[in-house]
């Protein structure tokens, strides 16, 4: 029987609540469907630059010798141009490791390079060949390339493209004879499907070192995790998935390494719903950690939930920069000695990529004092943790070793940027509390012992700065994920 013979048999309060239910499902049932995302083609042009920065001087020798008594040599090496060209290789070849490596994408490289600039131009040529390619052209110009219609018809073949561009460069020696490199690349992203930009963003990275090449090379190095992040942050491109199995705390979801799912990687259950308005959106209800790996679907532990998690709920990535960074004070109680040292620190745990082990490197700041003005305290120490998740509370065994010492006020009267006088390390267990998707608080609890190389050669009455410390640890801090 047809509904509309169904709903003239029925009294009208009864076919009105049908009609209303009916409705009611049409509506929701699309947003509850689950979403799942797919690989994508991404054709990546060579990163362009609009000219490249000149040596002042060429590079040249003067040498004057008067007999054999007075010789005067002067020689200026510029390869301000040189170390550029190296740039924009190594730059070159980071941006698509960043793209290889996050696992999602078939990637194509292109020969070509395209300013941004030039990027409505571009998008104007492949609409014009679109509409007609019986008068285009053999080729067109677009800054300083130049596309033939075959090029722009694989262009042109419905994926995304990116287009790279050194916006900013810059390479300069300081007061204190190091160099120090900054590189500002855009990267702006074009969907030839319906040639509409997708995103555009600019990554700045800096370096320095006493050589140029180096400082250049650590500029470049910088590149490659803030790209990472975002990539991951931009909408177009973040990953959607679902939990296809649950039992307690464990979720087994949807795409492995086939997709770039790394350990340590997080993922918001968010439930759809339709505003007071009849606009529809997302809430986040929970979040779950990915703890294992396979090639086609992944293990995750629920950190915490509103209701759940439950079979055919919808995942959404949550793009993090890779590591926690956790500020904290501790207060080391010396029983023996009668002795109390504050310490204040910042700590930085890497996540991506790790789950229950998880690396750190650290420094922090002791008030013992300084010498007579001249050294400033610091702590610098690797070390790992051990994480116990236990929902929105996770318990954490870690430990950490390293040197103590001091930063010179005036590096010149050391000749070292760090002058060592401690090692030591600590052993904590730490308490840490989710307060949202986003922050910990944290207790924590231990000991800690920093023995000095100079321990009892520097009177103490003039500074206790080279005097060793450590004893009980008491702290507390909180973690920004």
């Amino acid at each position: 029987m047809r509904v509309s013979a169904i709903l003239r048999a029925m009294n009208g309060s009864l076919r009105r609540l049908l009609v209303a239910f009916l409705l009611g499902l049409a509506m929701v049932s699309p947003i509850t469907a689950q979403y799942f995302s797919q690989r994508q083609e991404i054709a990546i042009f060579r990163l362009s630059y609009y000219g490249e920065p000149r040596d002042p001087v060429p590079e040249r020798q003067t040498v004057v010798q008067l007999g054999r008594v007075f010789r005067y040599e002067r020689r200026v090496e510029s390869r301000t141009s040189e170390i550029f060209r190296q740039a924009v290789g190594a730059v070159d070849e980071q941006i698509r490791s960043v793209f290889i490596n996050l696992g999602r994408f078939d990637v194509i490289g292109l020969t070509h390079r395209l300013d941004y600039e030039n990027v409505g131009a571009f998008a104007d040529a492949l609409r014009r060949y679109r509409e007609d390619t019986a008068v285009f052209p053999e080729a067109v110009l677009l800054g300083q390339e130049a596309f033939t219609a075959e090029e722009l018809e694989r262009i042109g073949g419905g994926f995304i493209v990116v287009i790279p561009s050194v916006s900013f460069y810059n390479l300069a020696q300081e007061r204190d004879g190091d160099y120090r490199a900054t590189i500002e690349t855009s990267f702006t992203f074009l969907d030839v499907e319906n040639l509409s930009t997708v995103g555009q963003f600019f990554v700045e990275t800096s370096g320095s070192h006493r050589d140029a090449v180096s400082a250049m090379r650590a500029a470049v190095n910088g590149i490659a995790p803030q790209l990472v992040y975002r990539i991951r942050d931009m909408d177009v491109f973040r990953i959607r998935t679902g939990i296809l199995e649950v039992s307690r705390r464990s979720v087994i979801i949807e795409f492995g390494h086939n997709m770039g799912i790394r350990r340590g990687d997080e993922y918001a259950i968010v439930a759809p719903r339709i505003t007071a308005l009849g606009h529809q959106t997302v809430d986040e209800t929970g979040v779950i950690v990915v703890r294992e790996v396979r090639e086609e679907y992944s293990v995750g532990h629920l950190l915490y939930a509103r209701e759940g998690p439950y079979v055919g709920d919808q995942l959404r990535e949550v793009p993090r920069l890779g590591a926690d960074i956790m500020i904290y004070g501790n207060t080391f109680v010396d029983l023996a000695e009668q002795r109390t040292v504050f310490a204040a620190g910042l700590k930085a745990v890497l996540s991506r990529g790790y789950f229950n082990f998880r690396p750190l490197i650290g420094m922090e700041i002791p008030f013992t004092g300084t010498v007579l003005g001249l050294l400033f305290p610091m702590n610098i120490y690797l070390g790992g943790e051990f994480n116990q998740y236990l929902g929105r509370v996770k318990l954490t065994p870690s430990f950490g070793f390293g040197l103590g010492g001091g930063v010179p006020f005036n590096p010149g009267l050391f000749g070292d940027d760090f002058f060592a006088s401690h090692f030591g390390g600590s052993a904590r267990l730490t308490l840490n509390v989710l307060l949202n998707r986003d922050t910990l608080l944290f207790l924590e609890g231990g000991y800690a012992r920093w023995v000095g190389f100079y321990d009892g050669l520097v009177p103490s009455e003039l500074t206790r700065f080279f005097d060793g410390y450590g004893g009980i640890l008491i702290g507390a801090g909180v973690t920004f994920k």
